[in-house]
C-alpha cells in the first residue's frame, strides 16, 4: 500500500506541477504578449491558441490529475490519522476546486464565448478588454491553487518517505 500510495501522490505532485507551470505561462507570458495586440489580432490570436490546446496529451494530463486527486483525497480521507493525510486532502481539494472546477465552470465558458466571437465585430475592442481582464483572473487563480496543490502533495510525500528498497 505504501509503495501505491507514494506512486499515486508523485504522480498528483508532478501533474499539478506540469498544469500550474502551464498556466503559469499563459499568465506571465502568453497573455502579456496578447496585450500589445489590437483586439482583432487578439482575438484571432487567442482563439488558435485555444485550439491548439485541446490536444489529447493536455485533455489526458487534465483529466487525468482530477482523477488521481480524487482517489488521492479518498485514499487520504480513509487514512486520516496517518501523517500524509491532512496534506494529501488538502491538496485534492485544493486542485479540484482551484484548479479544476475554476477551468470547468470559469475558463472553458469564457473561452467558448471567444471562440464564438467575431474578429470584425462592432464590439471587438470592448469584448476583448473584458475577456483578457476575466481570463486573466481566473487563470492567475487556477494557477496558484494548482501549485498549492503540488505544495501540499510534496508535503504528503514528506510524511510517507521513499518506500521502495534500494539494492
Amino acid at each position: 500500500m505504501d509503495q501505491f500510495l507514494f506512486l499515486l501522490t508523485i504522480s498528483a505532485a508532478l501533474c499539478t506541477m506540469l498544469l500550474g507551470g502551464n498556466f503559469f505561462a499563459f499568465s506571465a507570458l502568453f497573455l502579456r504578449a496578447l496585450g500589445g495586440l489590437t483586439a482583432e489580432r487578439g482575438i484571432v490570436a487567442m482563439q488558435a491558441a485555444l485550439a491548439a490546446a485541446k490536444t489529447q496529451a493536455l485533455l489526458v494530463l487534465f483529466f487525468g490529475t482530477a482523477v488521481v486527486c480524487l482517489v488521492l483525497g479518498a485514499l487520504a480521507a480513509f487514512h486520516w490519522r496517518d501523517p500524509f493525510a491532512p496534506y494529501a486532502l488538502a491538496g485534492a481539494i485544493v486542485f479540484l476546486l482551484g484548479g479544476f472546477a475554476v477551468t470547468m465552470l470559469r475558463i472553458v465558458p469564457l473561452n467558448n464565448t471567444l471562440l464564438a466571437a467575431s474578429p470584425d465585430a462592432a464590439n471587438a475592442r470592448e469584448h476583448w478588454r473584458e475577456f483578457r481582464v476575466r481570463w486573466a483572473r481566473w487563470n492567475h487563480l487556477r494557477m496558484i491553487a494548482t501549485l498549492l496543490a503540488c505544495v501540499c502533495f510534496m508535503l504528503a510525500l514528506s510524511q510517507i518517505g521513499f518506500p521502495f528498497e534500494l539494492t
